[in-house]
C-alpha cells in the first residue's frame, strides 16, 4: 500500500516546484507534469484491491475523526480520482507534442487543479471541501487566460460566478456547523435528523448552488460554453473530463450523505432533466465545434444527475459509468478538435470539411468519441445508456425515459453533422501543422472499445460504488465508529 494523500500532495509540491525544473531545463516541466499524473495513477492501481474490501480512512494530524482532517477513499472516490488523473495524465501526454509552448506556469497551475480535483473527492469533511474547491477554480481561472484573446473574458466571467458559487457554499457550511457544531460529513450525517427541517431545506439549497456551479447544472453553468470554447484544448479537457467529474462525485456525496430524504432528490432530477434537455438544444444550434462539444457536456452532466437522481442502485450504477464514459469520450473529443481546428485555423464546423483526409487520426479520433456519445453498440456508451433506460423504465420514471431518448435523437443529429463535414465535404485548405495525438488516441480509443466489449472490466467498482453511495449509515459508522 502506498499512502493515498500523496495524490494530493505530490502534485502539489511538483506545483510549486515548477520554476526550478525551468531553470534546469525549459522543457522539463511539461514531462513533471506527466510522470507526476503517472504516479498518481500507480498509486491509486496499488492501493485498488485494499479500497474495493473496504474503504481506506487516513486521519492526519494524530486525531481520529471528526477532530482529525480525514480523507476517505471508498470505492466511488477511486473511481472518481481516476478519472481525474487518468484524464490529466492522457493531457499531459497531449502537451507533449503542442505546436506551441507552454510556461512553467501553466504546469504548475495544471498540477494544482488535478490536485484540487483530486481533493474534492476524497476529503470528508465539508471544510476542506470547500479549500479544494478554491485550489481547483483558482487554478481553472488562470489556465484559461493562457489562451489570450476572449479567454480573459471567459475566465472573468468563471470568475465571478465561482465566487458567487463560493459565498453560497461557505454560508452553507456557516449553517451546517451552526447546526451540528463539526464539519466532518458523518459526523453531520448522524446528526442531520435533530436539524430544524426549514434550516435542512435552506442548507441543501445553499450547497445546490456552491456545488452545482462546479457540478455544471443548470442554472448556474452559463459559463461554461465560454470556458471550453476559449481556454486552450488541455485546458477544456481536464474542464469536461475532471472537474466536471469532482463535481458531480462533491454533489453526490453531499445530498446522497447529508441530505437522503427524497424531496432533495426531486430538485436534482428536475434540475438534472432542465440540463439535459437545454444542453442538448442549444448544442444542436451551434455552429462553433468547441461551443458545441461544451454545450454537449452540460448535457451530459444533466443526463448523469439525473439517472443519479432516481436513487435506485441499479439508476446510480448505470449514472456513474456514464460519467465515466464522459470523462474518457470528452477527453478524446477536446483533443481531437483541438487539433482540427489547428490544422483549420477555425473553430467554425462549416471549416473543417475535408479534414478527415488530412488529418485522419485527429478525424478518426473525433469520430470513435462521437460514437461513443452517441451510444453505438460495441462501444462503452452503448453499455451505459443502455443502462440508463433499463433503470429508468425499471423505476417507473416512463417521461424520464422519454425525454432522455428524445435528447438522445438531438444529440445524433448534431454530432453526425460534424463527422459528415469531416468525411463527405471537400473543402481546399492549407493545412497547419498541429500537434500529433497518435497515442492519445489508440489509449483512448482502447478503453472506449475494450469498455463496450467487456464491461465486466469495471463492473465490480462501479457496483461497490453504487451501494456505498446509497448506503448513509455504513459511511457513518466506518468513518466515526468502524463495522
Amino acid at each position: 500500500m502506498v499512502n493515498l494523500t500523496l495524490i494530493i500532495a505530490l502534485p502539489l509540491l511538483m506545483a510549486f516546484t515548477m520554476p526550478i525544473f525551468k531553470m534546469l531545463n525549459s522543457k522539463l516541466p511539461k514531462f513533471i507534469a506527466l510522470l507526476t499524473t503517472a504516479f498518481n495513477l500507480i498509486v491509486l492501481s496499488s492501493n485498488f484491491t485494499e479500497i474495493m474490501a473496504a474503504p481506506l480512512i487516513l486521519e492526519l494530524g494524530g486525531w481520529q475523526a471528526p477532530f482529525a482532517i480525514n480523507l476517505y477513499v471508498g470505492p466511488l472516490a477511486l473511481v472518481a480520482a481516476f478519472l481525474i488523473n487518468g484524464s490529466a495524465f492522457i493531457l499531459s501526454i497531449y502537451n507533449l507534442s503542442q505546436d506551441y509552448q507552454f510556461d512553467d506556469k501553466f504546469y504548475l497551475l495544471f498540477l494544482m487543479i488535478t490536485a484540487g480535483a483530486s481533493g474534492m473527492v476524497m476529503t470528508g469533511d465539508l471544510f476542506n471541501l470547500f479549500v479544494f474547491i478554491e485550489i481547483t477554480s483558482i487554478a481553472a481561472y488562470s489556465l484559461t487566460t493562457f489562451a489570450g484573446g476572449s479567454s480573459y473574458e471567459a475566465s472573468f466571467k468563471y470568475l465571478i460566478i465561482g465566487g458567487v458559487g463560493s459565498v453560497f457554499l461557505l454560508l452553507g457550511i456557516g449553517f451546517t456547523y451552526s447546526a451540528v457544531g463539526s464539519l466532518n460529513l458523518a459526523e453531520i450525517a448522524a446528526s442531520a435528523g435533530l436539524i430544524n427541517p426549514l434550516l435542512l431545506q435552506i442548507t441543501a439549497l445553499l450547497f445546490l448552488i456552491g456545488i452545482g456551479i462546479e457540478a455544471e447544472l443548470f442554472p448556474l453553468n452559463f459559463w461554461v460554453p465560454d470556458i471550453y470554447t476559449e481556454a486552450p484544448t488541455a485546458v477544456s479537457g481536464i474542464m469536461s473530463g475532471a472537474v466536471s467529474a469532482a463535481g458531480i462525485y462533491a454533489l453526490a456525496r453531499i445530498f446522497f450523505t447529508l441530505f437522503p430524504a427524497q424531496q432533495f432528490f426531486n430538485y436534482l432530477l428536475v434540475i438534472g432533466v432542465i440540463t439535459l434537455i437545454m444542453g442538448e438544444l442549444i448544442a444542436y444550434q451551434q455552429e462553433n465545434i468547441k461551443r458545441m462539444l461544451a454545450y454537449s457536456s452540460l448535457a451530459q452532466m444533466g443526463l448523469i444527475v439525473t439517472v443519479i437522481s432516481l436513487g435506485t442502485e441499479a439508476a446510480v450504477k448505470a449514472g456513474l459509468f456514464q460519467l465515466i464514459n464522459h470523462s474518457i469520450l470528452k477527453v478524446l473529443l477536446f483533443i481531437s478538435a483541438g487539433v482540427l481546428i489547428s490544422a483549420a485555423g477555425s473553430k467554425k464546423i462549416k471549416d473543417l470539411a475535408g479534414l478527415g483526409t488530412k488529418k485522419p487520426t485527429a478525424a478518426f479520433g473525433f469520430t470513435i468519441a462521437a460514437m461513443g456519445i452517441l451510444g453505438v453498440p460495441f462501444l462503452n456508451g452503448f453499455i451505459s445508456k443502455f443502462m440508463i433506460i433499463s433503470s429508468s423504465l425499471n423505476a417507473d420514471q416512463f417521461l424520464i425515459t422519454f425525454l432522455i431518448l428524445a435528447a438522445a435523437l438531438i444529440e445524433i443529429a448534431y454530432y453526425l453533422k460534424v463527422v459528415q463535414k469531416l468525411y463527405f465535404e471537400d473543402l481546399e485548405i492549407e493545412v497547419k501543422n498541429t500537434a500529433v495525438i497518435t497515442v492519445p488516441v489508440i489509449l483512448l480509443t482502447l478503453l472506449i472499445i475494450g469498455l463496450g466489449v467487456y464491461p465486466q472490466l469495471i463492473a465490480e467498482p462501479l457496483e461497490k460504488a453504487a451501494a456505498e453511495i446509497l448506503n448513509n449509515s455504513r459511511y457513518i459508522m466506518t468513518v466515526l465508529g468502524g463495522i
